[in-house]
């Protein structure tokens, strides 16, 4: 056994934890319909994306919407096949969770055909929209903002907004049936009517959390795992975000004076980061928002600082710099971009990302709790007390206090974590390296949310081909790149 390793890594950080891969100029999935009369837990599969390399085929698969209503309403899950580029006879295939919760995988194909040739090659790779996202029924929230920008400015979950989605969904959707257990259910049939008998799950950010609930449920379907971002199940991680964020910071900080250059271009930005953060809390400064002018307070300034953090830390010296010397603007119009997720269909279905954080995350806090675990922090309680607001009012499910235990496997697990990660730290990956002894935790101290490149590429194909996270060469972990900082002509 391997239990717990940890080596510093290069890595490029995947894109964030809303974004999927893009598929800009390239054919997209094309999905069969099913008849009104298709059976349950069966499914129909054709011919697709015949621009990429090797065979693929795209299909909707009927589940039930809840399982105890068998005469209910039945959502039609939409998945592409990668086929395997040879015929390597193996019965496991790989597959990948994205994070969000609810950014789907199909939209990836065509890139995943490309950049997972190595496992291709005797594999095929199964992309799923779980119940509720992407292909899979999308329950995104598109209805128009009430008051538009001012509805939204103040807050990311603007509740007048949150209504509006609720009362639309509600009509053609149970919202209490969209959860974790039942997506990996779903995807537990589909896999078994596909004929895979075991499947190789990479799981990012909240898709850690999908690994540890599949695996728990399904523990003769796992042959391997990757978690990248460690969500621990026991966690409810969101409440501890704002804490999060201050610690990426001080990492940066660190990072920043330890290079020359950085800290000759920013040479207090610790200070200079607290004088900006004092100023947004008590004479924020005016900016625009679509056509009105509004205050850019800490709020909304510590919600862009977290997305940068996300993979764009070397950018954050600069922004806050920028700010100090009166320009605001582009730090506000990061933000109104980052908060936009919230009213598409696009990318995040927010319809989804509730009915799953309120019942698996937000529901179970308290306000005691969310007071305690945010004292002390810049951005406060600003997007947890965002959340708790909005989940009070959508009516999502109640989970048995069964779903919160730590989920403990011997399944052999490459966990990555980024040393500068403001949503699922290090402290996560190592929870995670000790309930899954069979493993090797990888920790990259530069890193933000989500960890990549040739390096852990060439870790997680050993541990697919292998079945063991024994041998992994960690040889190409001995050296840390430093961040990339940009450096402003101030």
């Amino acid at each position: 056994m391997v239990r717990g390793h940890r080596f510093g890594v290069y890595a490029v950080a995947l894109l964030g934890v809303l974004a999927v891969s893009p598929i800009a100029a390239q054919q997209a999935p094309e999905f069969p319909t099913l008849a009104t009369d298709h059976p349950i837990g069966e499914g129909v599969t054709q011919p697709c994306l015949d621009t990429v390399e090797g065979e693929a085929v795209c299909g909707r698969f009927r589940v039930l919407e809840n399982r105890a209503a068998p005469a209910g309403r039945t959502i039609d899950v939409a998945f592409v096949v990668l086929k395997a580029l040879n015929d390597g006879g193996h019965v496991d295939a790989y597959t990948r969770f994205n994070g969000g919760p609810g950014s789907p995988m199909t939209p990836a194909a065509n890139s995943m055909a490309g950049r997972r040739a190595d496992i291709r090659a005797d594999r095929d790779v199964l992309l799923v929209d779980h119940r509720g996202t992407g292909n899979s029924t999308p329950l995104g929230c598109n209805n128009a903002y009430p008051t538009g920008m001012r509805s939204r400015f103040e807050t990311v979950m603007p509740l007048d907004h949150v209504d509006g989605c609720r009362d639309m969904l509600s009509r053609r959707h149970d919202l209490s049936q969209y959860t974790t257990p039942n997506s990996m259910d779903d995807l537990a049939e589909l896999s078994e009517w596909l004929g895979y008998a075991q499947l190789n799950i990479n799981g990012g950010s909240y898709g850690t959390v999908e690994a540890q609930v599949f695996t728990r449920r399904h523990p003769d379907m796992v042959r391997t795992v990757i978690m990248n971002g460690v969500a621990p199940l026991q966690d409810r991680v969101y409440v501890h975000h704002a804490r999060y964020l201050q610690e990426s910071l001080e990492n940066m900080y660190a990072e920043c004076a330890e290079q020359s250059e950085c800290s000759e271009a920013y040479p207090d930005l610790q200070a200079v980061t607290e004088e900006v953060l004092q100023t947004a809390s008590t004479r924020p400064r005016l900016v625009r928002a679509g056509s009105m002018r509004s205050p850019f307070r800490i709020g909304p300034l510590s919600y862009a600082l977290r997305g940068l953090l996300y993979g764009q830390s070397g950018t954050v010296p600069a922004r806050i710099y920028e700010a100090k010397d009166g320009n605001w603007q582009t730090l506000a119009d990061y933000y109104v971009q980052r908060q936009s997720w919230v009213g598409t269909t696009a990318g995040v279905p927010a319809g989804y990302h509730f009915s799953v954080l309120c019942a698996e995350d937000i529901d179970p806090l308290t306000w005691p709790e969310i007071e305690e675990a945010s004292a002390g922090t810049f951005m406060g309680d600003y997007l947890i007390a965002g959340y708790k607001r909005a989940c009070d009012r959508w009516p999502s499910a109640e989970m048995p206090a069964s779903f919160f235990e730590p989920v403990t496997s011997n399944k052999p697990v490459l966990i990555l974590s980024g040393g500068r990660d403001p949503v699922t730290p290090v402290v996560g990956g190592n929870k995670m390296a000790e309930q899954w002894p069979n493993s090797v935790h990888v920790v990259v101290p530069n890193g933000g949310h989500g960890q990549g490149g040739p390096c852990i590429t060439a870790m997680l194909v050993h541990l697919i081909r292998t079945g063991s996270v024994s041998g992994i060469d960690t040889s190409c972990v001995q050296s840390r790149p430093p961040t990339a900082f940009e450096i402003s002509g101030r």
